[in-house]
Parts: C-alpha cells; sequence; structure tokens
C-alpha cells in the first residue's frame, strides 16, 4: 500500500460497493432508465453475467478496458461488472473507438459485443484504495484535454465529502443527465451504488425531458452546469421538487441563480473539476439564498485556499494521484476569492482572463451583463489580438430565438449602463451556436483560435 492510500484513510481493501448493497438493500432500487428498474440484487446479477461475457473478451484484473457506450442502464450494468473485475476503466465518449493518448486492451463501444460466450471469472469483493479505477478526460476549457486516474479512495472520499454536505436519503433519486465520461456524471452513479440509493439515467440533457423528470418529482437531486440549468429557467420548467439542484462547471451568473432560487430551486452551487474526482467545495442546501455566487465551503477532507495571485489551490483525499505540485497544492487554473467565513467564490479561468490597456477583465462578469439583453441568448467574451489595447474585448453573440441580432451600439450602450468603461467589449461578433464541452462548459479557447466570423467592430 503506497502513502497515497494510508493518506486518504484506508490502509486495507476496502468493500465492494455493490456487493454490500445487494447484501444490505438488496430490492431498493439501484438504477432507472425509462420504464426500466433494477434493484440492487438484480443489478449485481446482470455484472456478473455481463462480467462473465467481457471475460471471455479478455477483461480481467489489471487490465484496461474502453467503455463507450450511450448512458443507460445497460452502460451502467458493463460499468460495474468491469469494476468486479479489477479491470481499469478508460471512460471514452459514446461511439469512440478507442482513446487518442491510450491503447486500452479491448474498447466496448457496442453492447453486441456481449453477445459471445460466458467465461468464469473471479468477481472481487474486496478492492485496493490506492488502485486507479477509472481514467478520465479533463473537459479541456483551457487546453487540450488530458487523462486523469481516480482512485477507488477517490471516489469514497468524494462520496462522503457529499453525504456529510446534502445528507442522504435512503429514497433518494439522483438524476444523471451529464454524460459518463466526463467525472460529474459518473460520480452520481458512483456515489448512489456508495449511498444505495437510485440513479435516474438519461442518455443526454434534453430539456423537455428533463423538466417532465423533475416536474412528475421523479428525482429528488439533480446536477446540472449553468447552461441547462439556464435553459430550464427560460422553458419555465417547475424546479421547486428536487432536495438539492446542484449547479458547477464554473462560474454561475448571480442573475440566473436570483431567477431559479426565486421560483422555488433549492440550488446548491458547487466548485471542482476532474482532477478532484468532482465537487471539493458546495453550498449546504439552506445557503443558496444567502449566498448568492458562492460555490461554498470545502468539503469533508478538502482544503482549499488562494494563492498571491489569486489562483484557487487544492489538496485533500479526493485529489487524483500524481496532480499535486511540489509545494504540495493542485493549481487548478481558476481564479476566485474566500469570503471570511471560508466560501469560495469563483471567477474565471487564468487563461481566459483578458488583458486589455493594462485593465484585467474577467469574461463571465460581462457575459453576464450581455445575457440580460432580451435579444441575446447567450454570450461569450475573449480578447482578440490588438496593436492599440493589446486585446480588445470581444463578446461573440448568440441572438434569441427568432430576434434579429441586436445591433453593436445598442449592445454597448447596454454594457457601458452596466459596466466599468474598459469592460465594454470593442468588437461583437455574431454565430449560429457556441462551442462547449460534452458536459455543457464553454469553449473560449475555441473561439480565440478560429478566424473572425460576422463582426461589426
Amino acid at each position: 500500500m503506497d502513502a497515497g492510500a494510508h493518506q486518504a484513510g484506508w490502509s486495507s481493501d476496502s468493500p465492494d460497493w455493490l456487493v454490500q448493497r445487494a447484501i444490505n438493500s438488496p430490492d431498493r432500487i439501484a438504477l432507472m432508465d425509462g420504464d426500466r428498474r433494477l434493484s440492487y440484487a438484480e443489478l449485481r446479477q446482470a455484472a456478473a453475467k455481463a462480467a462473465r461475457r467481457l471475460g471471455a473478451l479478455g477483461a480481467g484484473r489489471g487490465s484496461t478496458v474502453g467503455l463507450s457506450l450511450t448512458p443507460g442502464l445497460d452502460c451502467a450494468i458493463v460499468l460495474h461488472a468491469l469494476i468486479s473485475l479489477g479491470a481499469r476503466v478508460e471512460m471514452l465518449p459514446p461511439g469512440a473507438a478507442r482513446s487518442t493518448d491510450t491503447q486500452p486492451s479491448l474498447v466496448i463501444s457496442d453492447l453486441s459485443q456481449l453477445d459471445g460466450p460466458e467465461r468464469e471469472v473471479e468477481l472481487l469483493e474486496a478492492h485496493d484504495p490506492a488502485e486507479v479505477l477509472f481514467r478520465m478526460q479533463t473537459s479541456g476549457t483551457s487546453g487540450k484535454p488530458k487523462r486523469v486516474g481516480l482512485t477507488y479512495a477517490n471516489f469514497l472520499w468524494s462520496a462522503i465529502g457529499s453525504a456529510f454536505n446534502l445528507g442522504v436519503d435512503p429514497a433518494d433519486r439522483w438524476l444523471c443527465c451529464l454524460p459518463l465520461h466526463h467525472v460529474a456524471g459518473l460520480s452520481i452513479l458512483i456515489r448512489s451504488a456508495i449511498y444505495g440509493t437510485g440513479a435516474l439515467i438519461q442518455p443526454r440533457f434534453d430539456v423537455e425531458r428533463v423538466a417532465e423528470s423533475l416536474e412528475a418529482g421523479q428525482a429528488t437531486v439533480i446536477s446540472l452546469v449553468a447552461t441547462q440549468l439556464a435553459r430550464l429557467v427560460r422553458a419555465g420548467a417547475d424546479l421547486s421538487s428536487p432536495r438539492a439542484l446542484l449547479v458547477g462547471g464554473g462560474a454561475v451568473p448571480q442573475e440566473l441563480l436570483a431567477e431559479a432560487t426565486g421560483g422555488g430551486a433549492r440550488v446548491v452551487q458547487t466548485y471542482g473539476m476532474t482532477e478532484t474526482c468532482a465537487q471539493v467545495t458546495a453550498l449546504s442546501p439552506g445557503e443558496a439564498k444567502h449566498r448568492l455566487g458562492s460555490a461554498g465551503r470545502p468539503l469533508l477532507g478538502s482544503r482549499v485556499r488562494i494563492s498571491v495571485d489569486g489562483e484557487i489551490l487544492v489538496a485533500g483525499p479526493t485529489v487524483a494521484p500524481g496532480s499535486l505540485s511540489a509545494d504540495g497544492w493542485l493549481h487548478s487554473g481558476d481564479l476566485g476569492r474566500l469570503d471570511d467565513d471560508g466560501h469560495l467564490y469563483v471567477r474565471d479561468r487564468i487563461s481566459d482572463t483578458i488583458v486589455s490597456g493594462g485593465e484585467n477583465i474577467a469574461p463571465s462578469e460581462v457575459e453576464v451583463v450581455l445575457e440580460s439583453h432580451p435579444e441575446v441568448l447567450e454570450a461569450a467574451v475573449i480578447g482578440r489580438p490588438d496593436p492599440e489595447w493589446q486585446e480588445a474585448v470581444t463578446a461573440v453573440i448568440v441572438s434569441a430565438d427568432g430576434a434579429r441580432p441586436p445591433g453593436a451600439e445598442e449592445l454597448r450602450r447596454h454594457c457601458a449602463e452596466r459596466l466599468a468603461r474598459h469592460q465594454v467589449p470593442k468588437r461583437f461578433e455574431f454565430v449560429g451556436e457556441l462551442p462547449r464541452s460534452a458536459s455543457g462548459k464553454l469553449l473560449r479557447r475555441m473561439l480565440r483560435d478560429r478566424p473572425v466570423s460576422s463582426a461589426d467592430p
């Protein structure tokens, strides 16, 4: 056992989550996907069968297997089967043949691959907490995505921290509409198995389907990114049913939070990243209305501080092996601040900060103002090289559905009434949609890298 496992608080193997749940709460619903339901006993049985078929394909303890299935009940069964085999799981986008930077021995991209014969295999009932369980790709918001290895202990501590903050009800049903090849989606399935609660899986985020599920009271907890929350609010969805609506993925506009909470949503803003196995800070459920814009305090076991340059630094047992710098901290690449009570406020990626005329400008502060204009659906703010200003503040605009693109002068006037002079965009570009990651995060780097589109200086 290496030092990392001891630091994480485990010095011996940890029981398998699914084995424990199948014994302790066999009849409790584990997974829901449309009209399909599986209890924990049924899930264990289905995972064992899938494990035997995976074994016939060469999967086993120590092997690396790519998983590239559409999110759903069947994908979750295969995922638990691979865990029980002791395989290292490489999470890939649906339909991907393999990762560009690794070579898994096997990639499961179609359920028909499991139609073959079975082979007797050893199903693990305990795991080394220091062993890498999943390899996940970062969102790539500031550069090329990279692969991060997350251990059994990382997921255990992440689940414990979330449980201490949100609480756990045996009747909980956590709606997962985020990609499973991103840690925010995957962690919902893992936490649910650790808690012995239910996970309601949807293949992708669909405004109407998610709204219907929430309005029907099918979910008690849901995780979203800000863009998804904004679309639900615009659609007039009733968000009052879940006991907790988690929002992460970067800075969240205060106007959006105010509108959602004003409509009865119990918003729990969070902060985390792939390297911290999802959440590292979160508001408590009762703080949302009083701490608008805050991502909360560090969860149990996690530590957060702000560097002299304003960067968010993180340490603790959820941090992936190899992610700490020589100073003992994970350097997040995000700008933020802590208030006197230890609540974190996230601003922007350091790499997204615009330097114009000697002033540092946070894009999200300008985007919030632009999106308050009735004819603007979405906005992204970037810096374009400029001989006079070093970088010219440039707004990339998606017009509201059916709306005429607002004029540049109108938008400048709108911003000038609400922002400091140096924050007002000097250029405007109009596009049909903004580039986003699979988890819904805005990819400003892609806007910076592509040629200027329809523009109005």
